[in-house]
């Protein structure tokens, strides 16, 4: 794999990243025009005097010198932090949590604030994916879009639904024969459903198929500013809505909300196409500086004094207004705060690979989870067959999932066509 190109992780595209200087816009415009102006008055005539009336026409201002792009590391960063955070959320689980609080144990809270705390990692990455795909400064091509880009997710998720697919079956306690008719069944089922943390390929590949749509607006404040309140509204708020009456019950008020939702017929701006918008948008038009945690106290905790199953997880969702908040400021705060970091010359490298592997350890750090838990016994409860408060084992099988993620993804990349098709 090319380290020296930025790959949002659920995108996988080729694309530079690096910021464009507007001086370079504007001097292949003007360098444009002067062609133009001499093809229809003098020809193609080469000769010095030509060239010095055609200097003429450049702006008067002193130009300055060109400055090279730049490589954007803070979103780099980013993707890597987004990254870990999503290792921890799925080392941690909702069912360890709710294990932990049906045994009274007050250490839930610390495995809870581990789940609330990672789920911005899904929604900073389609951010990011919309901060390069939808610039329409940068090149775009419905042949590259669909074979490089979504080829690219579609072999990506061939590979990695077999690999789970063959493994969930051998795991099973009476698993049919291997290529039997039962066998291929199964098989099949599981491939093209894929595991469950797999559907973030499906979503990245319907934000791509209307990403050259949604280019058409990205630069148009007003209409993109009205997108995202349509994709607030109906996107955060109305669920976040319903999801508040669900977790105080209020049984009646939340029936309906759901039939008078239901009665819109409503998708346009609904589920992940927000994030995609926002991030070019944030990342060009806002600019804020001051951060405030808002709201995210709520993803913490919300139970009702009745009983248990007052206990409830709805204010976690990527579709609530609070993860929605919590995402959008940590954005922010690496577009502006990390931002202005200045790297040394060997972090910039090891930034950029670290960058590059980060889509191969998404796809392969559930394998690595299943084959510790299954064949090493190594979970949240046990390391090697020892057993282990989840408040100690969590952290261990995060750190562990993560360092081996990465030394697969990386040896993947050093593989001819492998690296890439497949990560």
């Amino acid at each position: 794999m090319n380290s020296g190109k930025f790959q949002v992780l659920d995108e996988e595209i080729n694309y530079d990243n690096t910021e464009y200087d507007q001086n370079n816009v504007d001097e292949s415009i003007n360098l444009r025009l002067i062609n133009d102006k001499y093809d229809d008055e003098i020809g193609l005539s080469t000769d010095a005097e030509t060239l010095q009336q055609a200097e003429s026409l450049l702006p008067t201002h002193n130009n300055p010198p060109v400055k090279k792009s730049k490589r954007v590391y803070w979103a780099d960063c980013a993707r890597i932090f987004s990254m870990v955070a999503i290792i921890l959320l799925h080392s941690s689980s909702f069912d360890c949590e709710l294990r932990l609080k049906l045994k009274n144990d007050s250490s839930w809270i610390i495995i809870c604030c581990f789940n609330c705390l990672t789920r911005f990692g899904v929604p900073m990455f389609v951010l990011l994916s919309g901060t390069f795909i939808l610039d329409p400064s940068r090149n775009f091509s419905f042949k590259k879009l669909f074979k490089h880009n979504i080829l690219r997710l579609a072999t990506a998720f061939a590979f990695w639904s077999t690999v789970n697919a063959v493994l969930d079956i051998y795991l099973q306690k009476e698993s049919p024969p291997l290529l039997s008719d039962e066998y291929m069944i199964q098989f099949f089922k599981k491939f093209f459903v894929g595991e469950e943390y797999l559907w973030f390929i499906f979503m990245i590949i319907g934000c791509y198929l209307i990403a050259p749509i949604l280019r058409l607006f990205s630069d148009n404040v007003l209409l993109a500013r009205y997108f995202l309140g349509l994709c607030v509204f109906f996107g955060s708020f109305i669920p976040t809505l319903n999801n508040f009456f669900a977790a105080y019950r209020y049984t009646e008020a939340k029936n309906e909300l759901t039939v008078w939702t239901s009665r819109w017929h409503y998708h346009f701006t609904l589920e992940f196409v927000g994030y995609f918008v926002g991030g070019y948008h944030i990342m060009k038009y806002v600019n804020i500086r001051s951060y405030l945690i808002l709201l995210t106290c709520l993803t913490i905790h919300v139970e009702s004094p009745a009983d248990f199953k007052g206990y409830s997880h709805h204010f976690r969702g990527t579709d609530t207004l609070t993860i929605a908040i919590y995402s959008v400021i940590l954005f922010i705060f690496f577009q502006h705060e990390i931002g202005r970091i200045s790297f040394s010359e060997n972090i910039k490298k090891l930034i950029t690979k670290i960058s590059a592997l980060t889509f191969g350890m998404y796809l392969s750090h559930m394998v690595i989870k299943n084959i510790l838990v299954n064949f090493l016994h190594i979970s949240q409860y046990e390391f090697l067959g020892m057993a282990l408060h989840p408040v100690i084992g969590v952290p261990l099988l995060w750190i562990i999932i993560t360092i081996l993620s990465l030394l697969t993804s990386y040896g993947i990349s050093l593989i001819p066509v492998l690296n890439k098709y497949i990560i």
